[in-house]
């Protein structure tokens, strides 16, 4: 895309809706993000509780045990039995009670799992232990329980010890109480199963819960519920010498907060999206009001200048950089303006008719003597072109390619006025050469006809004079071509109509030009006439496109006319003349849908197309 296609307004607002686009997508990651976090957080919030849970199902282990301990280690037998450990029968004795507790039960049965009694001497060494419960234990007490034993102070053997350590059976959690009272006489052992305790764990945090053994990952109790609803917090138990034994897993119901997150994350996202759009229509509306307006108006304002509507000032209403530029541009076109009707009157000096057409044939200017001549007004030849006074105008308009430019040629030329009368002129045809092509300056006097008896007081003057008359103005004549051609190039836009290009082609662009455009002009007409039931001359006046003619009294439309016929149609057809025809029918339809309607966009597409081939060859 060429960059002189794009327009302030347009890289403005681009990059506007970029800068909302991506506005609006950091707020859905952002609003992502945060729900995220908030998961992250909660899941670190329960997992400190699954660890308040944990640690309070062990310390009710732990007193379980201790209660039983306090219990048996008061028992005479066992005390008896620790005072003279050599004694088998009373050794024996003492098995029997370390067996009662599995047969016969004790208090808070129903609350533990008890696996083992062992009883020790005061030296830590295993005296005796159940006959009931795991026989595979290994036969000492605990590592962690005997190094605090022995580590520890005199009076803390006088206090219970508590462990959770692993086993060749599994994890089991272990209590060691004095047997003896505040003269201890050994130690009893009470070694319960902490797998059963465990899933009070659920009780304690209203959680469904699932404790996974670490060294038998498939060994797990409790439920397992994966879905969205419910967040898996973990926690992991270690035994007293710090090695993780479980894996403890519960699942927390987050379908409020989930809901909670969402309505929060809707409302955020929506307000930042509010604000934001907000602030891009404001900012669009102050550049909108205070950059597009002012510089439409500017560009409009110099359009009008440009086509020589001198009645027509550049706004200045706008920011400062606007308004200085609109007061610069309106000096420099009313310096324009006062040359051009200098230039002008020294051309209405002249006694002769002087008319300057494009090199499409367009009219450019015309004097006062070639206005009374033709009986048009300044107005009404700003819509006429080189056939419409010159029958076989293309024979002029080749003028420029036949013969060298900035060189004057005789010629009788047949001329018809406003009113249809023809009359035959001499005139002296001279191709000026300009930047951008060739103009055609004819400057004649009448020589037959009603015409020439008006006249004939007012061209007192031989043909040589207006020869030599043409070689004084010509520079003059020249300025005015060449404002005339910045007004053209300045104006045109992409459907501007094309110049004749030299060589082979010319000659079938030429002829595929006139078919789109008397093809345009034909579906134009019946779209007209049928589907508004308006007649050409309507089409004509309603447009002011085309002028009306009044001949004897009957108001014609001879320009029109020669567009609607592929023989009478010129060479080099004014293209912008059929496309504004095109979409003025177009407009007066509104949105109807009609046959024609269709026949007429699809010719009016092939010919902007078309256009828009011939000036990229062109270029």
């Amino acid at each position: 895309m060429r960059i002189e296609s794009l327009s302030i307004k347009t890289v403005t607002v681009a990059i506007y809706v970029m800068v909302g686009i991506f506005s609006i997508l950091l707020s859905l990651l952002a609003s992502s993000y945060f729900k995220q976090a908030a998961l992250d957080a909660q899941i670190k919030s329960l997992s400190r509780v699954m660890e308040v849970a944990s640690q309070e199902v062990v310390r009710e282990i732990g007193n379980h045990a201790f209660d039983l301990g306090m219990k048996l280690g008061h028992n005479s037998r066992l005390i008896d039995a620790l005072k003279q450990p050599r004694v088998t029968e009373k050794i024996s004795g003492v098995v029997e009670v370390l067996n009662d507790p599995f047969i016969s039960g004790f208090a808070g049965f129903a609350k533990i799992n008890l696996v083992k009694l062992r009883l020790y001497s005061l030296d830590l060494e295993l005296l005796v232990q159940s006959d009931v419960g795991e026989q595979r234990l290994e036969n000492h007490l605990p590592p962690y329980m005997a190094a605090k034993l022995v580590q520890g102070k005199k009076i803390d053997r006088l206090k219970a010890i508590d462990a959770l350590w692993y086993s060749p059976v599994g994890p089991l959690f272990s209590t060691l109480v004095p047997v003896g009272g505040l003269r201890a006489v050994g130690y009893l052992e009470v070694v319960v199963d902490p797998v059963f305790n465990l899933p009070d764990v659920s009780r304690i945090t209203k959680t469904p819960v699932k404790i996974f053994d670490i060294t038998d990952i498939n060994a797990a109790v409790g439920t397992e519920l994966e879905d969205e609803k419910h967040l898996p917090v973990e926690y992991t138990l270690h035994t007293s010498l710090g090695r993780p034994v479980f894996k403890i897993v519960g699942y927390e119901d987050v379908s409020v907060l989930l809901q909670e997150m969402g309505f929060t994350q809707v409302i955020t996202t929506a307000g930042f999206i509010l604000i934001t759009l907000s602030i891009l229509l404001i900012a669009l509306w102050m550049f909108h009001r205070f950059l597009f307006v002012p510089m439409d108006r500017l560009v409009d304002g110099m359009r009008q200048v440009a086509d020589w509507k001198r009645d027509v000032h550049v706004s200045k209403r706008g920011l400062l950089e606007f308004a200085t530029l609109a007061q610069g541009f309106e000096r420099m076109a009313g310096q324009i303006r006062v040359r051009n009707s200098e230039l002008e009157r020294l051309l209405d000096l002249d006694d002769s008719a002087i008319l300057c057409f494009g090199e499409e044939g367009e009219t450019i200017y015309f004097n006062q003597v070639a206005l009374k001549l033709f009986h048009y007004t300044q107005e009404e030849i700003s819509q006429l072109d080189l056939a419409d006074f010159f029958p076989g105008a293309e024979t002029i308009s080749e003028l420029g390619q036949i013969y060298p430019p900035d060189q004057a040629h005789h010629r009788q030329l047949v001329c018809v006025t406003k009113d249809g009368r023809k009359f035959e002129a001499d005139a002296v045809i001279n191709p000026v050469s300009v930047s951008d092509g060739i103009r055609q300056t004819i400057v004649m006097r009448p020589i037959s006809g009603d015409e020439g008896e008006k006249l004939t007081e007012m061209l007192v003057n031989s043909m040589e004079q207006n020869e030599q008359r043409l070689q004084a103005v010509e520079a003059s004549l020249g300025t005015i071509l060449e404002l005339a051609r910045v007004s053209s190039s300045d104006s045109a836009g992409p459907d501007a109509d094309i110049q004749p290009v030299d060589g082979s082609d010319h000659e079938i662009e030429r002829q595929l030009l006139k078919e789109r455009v008397v093809l345009v002009m034909h579906s134009a007409l019946a779209c007209w006439e049928h589907d508004l039931g308006k007649t050409k001359l309507a089409l004509a006046e309603e447009s002011r496109i085309w002028p009306v003619y009044i001949d004897k009294s009957t108001p014609t439309t001879r320009t029109l006319d020669r567009y609607l016929n592929l023989d009478s149609c010129p060479n080099n057809p004014r293209s912008k003349r059929a496309i504004a025809t095109a979409e003025f029918v177009l407009k007066c339809m509104n949105r109807k849908v009609t046959p024609q309607r269709t026949r007429l966009q699809q010719a009016l597409d092939e010919l902007r197309l078309l256009l828009s081939g011939l000036n990229n060859k062109r270029s």
